[in-house]
């Protein structure tokens, strides 16, 4: 019986091969696209979840409100809360502070700047159970002066010999004991750490190594990891402490136990879900990746879709077929199962070619989404069984309702010819066609809302000339008290260069996060309960000129000045924060911070210090003719080569045995607008994607229309149509259908488009031409394919089409 299921398939495939062509081709197209985004969705919610204690660790996360109000949200906190909450929470089993260093390495004569060294508090490795792959690691990061490597630093400073008991310096100055190596940490994490530095070191550099300064609740900036008891709610466990801050701590730190709420994040959560400051990177989107799952799941009904109409719009053909099966003796149960065969056989060599494809363009696909697919779905069993169930649903799905729409043909109307398409096939059919176009109009509109919120990004006015600016960061191995006489010299020999048009240093540069967040500050008239927080930025009297800032009240700093360190300058969203009516109003004002008074000179215009998608923050500008960071040199770029060369000069002059490194503003501003740019062109191209299979289908069910209405044609041509007449007359039916799925498609867009642009501060609206485009260039499109078979059957003489039955 197999056999006989088998040649029939074979040999209907063999008298059909457009049609089936059309229902592979928009098998393969669906399933490999569903496959593609499977992978890059399994990547995305499988972050650390490589732990071993992955199921039990949390991140204390921290809210800070000004006056009731929502100020700021942060990954870091206070250095003291991981032990008051271990101390405090029997829940809490263990706990792990980290912060970053800006090191330079150096092993011997080798040494390179590195962005992932952190120090961090002895429990790391408990914490996240990880065992050292050499060392010990209850005791590696125990004492002063240690350093655990990761397996790639490890080759990169020692190649192949063993590094533990070996010394490195950090900074040229520190000498660390390496104690141990663990395994390289999988990009599919949060973090980013190459490196962990004892952090008794840090204490003890900072002259905070004493038991008080340890549990420090005003010294920010720590990331806190808990390792909870296998029984504790975290949920519960976040109410206690927020319960504890009031009440432990609300004496001690008054107003400022008040401004802050700890919230507990799930590690395997903080990937989707974290967009905080202090974070160790970008972290992805969680809306983003459930647009993705429902673009892969509408790509692969649409080509499911396209099965189920193109397999009862053809059962016209194979009536007689089912006839004569009938009268030979078949029962309908052996039709259902050729014809379940036969959508089993398709779909199986839908998912085979779809395997080939995806293997093809799975480093395409990495790279268009820049994450390490590295073909983790062929890896895993469970993507096997998937594949088993997909080529098993698809058949059932896309192949059941043919199979009892075809097995339920009566053989004596079909032997007779009287068998005609049933209103409620018909119906059926229109029903799938207009679930396709709404599928694939709200892909397609989406698509186009998206490019145009990001040309509408790139097209915002900054407020800040980022043009042939190039940065380098300031240097790490310099003594403290001679880095002023270094970097004014360096500064000097930078501007004699004829390209140089200016140069300036400063805390922080436009597309990063200033990483100074100051609270407590207020105007001397105002209470203390009328304090606020702000991002503070460190800079010398080049960089607003340089940078093309509007200062629209006051002055900008200058070198001249005398005590100018004790000047000022704010941006409009700063003094409108503190209370003055207009920019001219804060001039001259005093203002206390950090306990000491400062003059406001200035009140610059708000600028995009960071990425359009938020808004502006209050800024605080504070000067110093050499503050430390970053090193920004506009020049003419006409001869870049030779420019870079001469600052790699004057930089190894200076500050010898610091490597020099640099980049280009404009590239790192852009980088903000990476993954939105991304998600666009991912989105767009499996969009086009759903459109092509809508269009395969249309193309198909077109042709089966004209073939099935050739009689009809040839006597309207007798009786006097034009072929402009017949191409309406066939067209009509699908512009009715096209009209519905524009209606239908259109709300159900903007609620979801609606939704996605308000994580935007600056965002397009949704005007009515934003829908009209996409839904006329689809109507084209689908028109332009059913035109093809309508204008063929349209020209064909008259004779011919009345002799085809």
């Amino acid at each position: 019986m197999l056999r006989n299921y088998f040649l029939s398939v074979w040999r209907y495939i063999a008298r059909n091969r457009f049609f089936t062509a059309i229902n592979i081709l928009g098998l393969v197209i669906g399933m490999t696209a569903f496959m593609l985004i499977t992978q890059f969705v399994v990547h995305e919610f499988n972050y650390d979840k490589f732990w071993p204690n992955s199921s039990r660790i949390y991140r204390v996360q921290l809210d800070r409100y000004d006056r009731g109000a929502l100020s700021t949200r942060w990954a870091s906190g206070a250095n003291g809360l991981g032990p008051d909450l271990k101390d405090n929470f029997p829940e809490v089993e263990a706990y792990v502070r980290l912060t970053g260093s800006n090191s330079l390495l150096s092993y011997g004569d080798v040494y390179f700047k590195e962005d992932h060294i952190f120090y961090a508090s002895q429990d790391f490795f408990k914490v996240f159970g990880v065992k050292l792959q050499e060392g010990v690691d209850s005791t590696a990061l125990k004492g002063l002066n240690k350093i655990v490597l990761s397996r790639s630093l490890a080759r990169k400073y020692f190649r192949n010999e063993s590094p533990v008991g070996k010394t490195m310096r950090n900074n040229g100055t520190t000498e660390f004991l390496v104690t141990g190596v663990f395994e390289d940490i999988p990009s599919n994490s949060h973090m980013s750490i190459e490196a962990l530095l004892s952090f008794a070191t840090y204490a003890k550099q900072t002259g905070r190594d004493n038991e008080d300064a340890m549990r420090e609740w005003q010294w920010d900036g720590f990331l806190t990891y808990l390792l909870l008891d296998k029984n504790a709610d975290a949920h519960d466990l976040e109410a206690k402490f927020n319960k504890y801050v009031l009440k432990y701590l609300g004496e001690k730190y008054k107003d400022f136990s008040a401004s802050m709420v700890l919230h507990l994040q799930f590690i395997s959560d903080i990937h989707l879900d974290s967009d905080f400051i202090g974070e160790f990177k970008e972290n992805g989107n969680r809306d983003t990746t459930y647009f993705l799952m429902v673009v892969a799941a509408l790509t692969i009904i649409i080509a499911w879709i396209n099965y189920v109409n193109l397999s009862t719009a053809k059962s016209i053909e194979r009536a007689r077929e089912v006839g004569v099966r009938k009268v030979m003796g078949s029962f309908r149960i052996q039709l259902i199962q050729q014809f379940l065969s036969e959508s089993l056989m398709l779909n199986l060599v839908a998912v085979s070619l779809s395997i080939v494809a995806v293997a093809l363009l799975t480093p395409w696909f990495s790279d268009l989404t820049d994450r390490p697919l590295d073909y983790i779905l062929f890896r895993e069993p469970l993507f096997w069984l998937s594949m088993l169930l997909l080529i098993i649903a698809g058949a059932l799905l896309s192949g059941l309702y043919p199979a009892f729409v075809l097995s339920s043909y009566k053989p004596v109307e079909v032997l007779k010819g009287r068998f005609k398409n049933t209103h409620s096939g018909v119906a059926f059919r229109k029903a799938m066609v207009i679930t396709q176009f709404v599928a694939s109009l709200t892909l397609i509109i989406g698509t186009f809302t998206v490019y145009q919120q990001l040309s509408f990004m790139r097209d915002q006015k900054l407020g800040v000339d980022l043009d042939q600016t190039l940065v380098m960061r300031s240097p790490n191995i310099v003594v403290d008290s001679l880095y002023g006489n270094s970097f004014r010299a360096f500064k000097r020999q930078i501007e004699q260069h004829a390209e140089v048009v200016a140069m300036s240093a400063s805390s922080s540069i436009p597309g990063s996060s200033p990483d100074w967040n100051a609270g407590g500050i207020r105007r001397l008239s105002q209470r203390e309960d009328e304090q606020n927080q702000y991002r503070v930025i460190m800079m010398d009297e080049d960089f607003i000129p340089m940078y093309g800032l509007d200062v629209v009240a006051g002055r900008p700093f200058s070198g001249e000045v005398k005590n100018e360190w004790k000047s000022l300058m704010l941006n409009e969203s700063a003094a409108k924060l503190m209370g003055f009516e207009n920019a001219e109003q804060a001039i001259d004002d005093h203002v206390y911070f950090w306990g000491d008074t400062f003059r406001i000179v200035g009140v610059v215009k708000n600028y995009r210090q960071e990425s359009v998608k938020k808004s502006f923050e209050p800024l605080l500008f504070r000067y110093s003719d050499a503050p430390g960071g970053m090193y920004s040199i506009k020049f003419n770029t006409s001869n870049v080569r030779a420019s870079v060369a001469n600052f790699e000069a004057e930089w190894k002059n200076v500050f010898p045995g610091n490597p020099f490194s640099y980049f280009f503003l404009d590239d790192h501003y852009n980088k903000q607008y990476k993954a939105d740019q991304q998600f666009g062109k991912v989105f767009g191209i499996f969009s086009a994607m759903a459109i092509l299979i809508a269009c395969l289908g249309l193309f198909g069910l077109s042709s089966l229309t004209a073939i099935q209405r050739t009689k009809e044609i040839g006597v309207r041509k007798v009786l006097g149509a034009s072929v402009p007449g017949i191409l309406t007359l066939i067209s009509k039916d699908y512009l009715i259908l096209m009209a519905i799925a524009i209606v239908c498609a259109t709300p159900l867009t903007w609620w979801i488009m609606s939704n996605w642009l308000l994580d935007f501060a600056s965002r397009i609206s949704l005007q009515w031409w934003i829908f009209a485009a996409p839904s006329l260039l689809v109507v084209a499109i689908a028109l332009l394919t059913v035109s093809v078979h309508t204008l063929k059957a349209a020209r064909t003489n008259p004779a011919r089409s009345l002799r085809y039955e």
